[in-house]
């Protein structure tokens, strides 16, 4: 995450040592491991609460619209064919296609 080797990490901890001094370095190690900590747990919640809301977005599908009681429904009257181009009333129809 923050590319520090381990000859870095040593200086750190030496310059650490130096700046609190033996008796505050215990202390304010654990005051930063348990600040991390919290905010490792804040961030894995949110992620949890995010992914589980994505979840149930793309699995919940829409629902269905409100059917119609059959009472309501009008019979709807066949529709008659419609005649065909060459056949008419009164006779076939030339056609000079």
């Amino acid at each position: 995450m923050f590319n520090v080797g381990g000859g870095e990490v040593l200086v750190i901890l030496v310059l650490a040592l130096v700046v609190l001094g033996p008796d505050k370095l215990p202390e304010t190690a654990r005051s930063i491991g348990k600040h991390i900590g919290d905010v490792r747990r804040i961030s894995n919640g949110f992620r949890a609460e995010i992914t589980n809301a994505m979840d149930l977005t793309s699995t919940t599908a829409a629902p269905a619209p409100p059917a119609l009681p059959d009472h309501d429904l009008e019979p709807v009257p066949p529709v008659p064919p419609a005649p065909s181009a060459s056949v008419r009333a009164d006779g076939p129809v030339d056609s000079f296609v």
